[in-house]
């Protein structure tokens, strides 16, 4: 008998089958999640994954660009207000689903 939590399992398969845009769809939605709940430690490592996910070679100017932004909300989420990096994660997340995600959909 299975003692994993049977909503556990379902997100496991929702990262598993999720597409790279999707994954980082899912960052930024984790990512504003705990900045409502002031989760500086899960909002530091969400930064941390969303700065490894970027492809440099093929981002270029943005990726640099991006790479800045994240540096600042890291350092926001250490010791400034989580309030701006709550508005620049959901900023984020606006630009990628529709630049990226429906794009892809289309």
């Amino acid at each position: 008998m299975s003692t994993v939590h049977p909503m556990r399992k379902y997100q496991e398969q929702a990262v598993l089958s999720a597409s790279p845009e999707q994954l980082i769809l899912k960052l930024y939605d984790l990512g504003i999640a705990a900045c409502r709940r002031n989760d500086r430690p899960k909002v530091r490592a969400v930064l941390v994954e969303l700065m490894s996910a970027l492809n440099f070679e093929a981002g270029g100017e943005l990726a640099e660009r991006l790479y800045a932004l994240y540096e600042f909300c890291l350092r926001e989420s250490a010791i400034g207000d989580i309030a701006v990096v709550q508005r620049i994660l959901e900023g984020l997340r606006e630009a990628w689903y529709e630049g990226v995600v429906m794009a892809r959909a289309a």
